[in-house]
């Protein structure tokens, strides 16, 4: 097996995986995107990795023009029926790999004195904007030009929080690559 060749140290996301590793970094890209052009930046937006959607560390309310966070993960890969073909001594396989994609922003939360809960504006205000959110994602994904050859199989649109001032919006899609 042929490792890939490092330039300059970085390795690139084609290097890591020539399938998987454009489809992770062109809905990073295509998310960040989507939310920047509907006036709706994030602090933090882009590729994670871990077994859950990440720590809410980036949930601030307010940072240079932007909001909360949002990012890209790889959630799991299932191997597919194999290909006849080999490459080499290695059998080729399909995978199925589900990807999330999710935005968390700073919503309304009980106020210092422990006593006054957020309106009903507040909270409506808060529902709407994540709404919003959840419709930005699955656009981030429908446009973006890397799924183009990519076959979708499925995606579930989920609410998360809130939690700790924090709520959001997960999309997982499981795609063939």
């Amino acid at each position: 097996m042929t490792i890939p060749a490092i330039d300059d140290g970085v390795l690139l996301p084609q290097d890591a995986d020539p399938h998987l590793g454009p489809v992770l970094a062109g809905l990073a890209t295509c998310l960040c995107t989507t939310l920047a052009e509907a006036g709706r930046p994030a602090c933090s937006c882009c590729l994670v990795w871990g077994s859950s959607p990440p720590a809410h560390d980036a949930c601030a309310c307010e940072c240079g023009g932007g909001h909360g966070q949002a990012w890209v993960r790889l959630v799991r890969q299932d191997s597919l029926v194999a290909d006849q073909q080999r490459r080499g001594r290695c059998q080729m396989w399909r995978q199925q790999t589900t990807i999330e994609l999710g935005v968390a922003r700073c919503v309304a939360v009980t106020a210092p004195d422990g006593q006054s809960a957020p309106t009903c504006e507040q909270r409506q205000t808060d529902a709407w904007s994540l709404v919003l959110d959840a419709r930005l994602v699955r656009q981030a994904a429908a446009c973006c030009p890397q799924l183009r050859d990519v076959l979708v199989l499925s995606s579930v649109v989920n609410p998360s929080g809130p939690q700790g001032g924090c709520a959001g919006v997960t999309m997982q899609m499981s795609v063939e690559v």
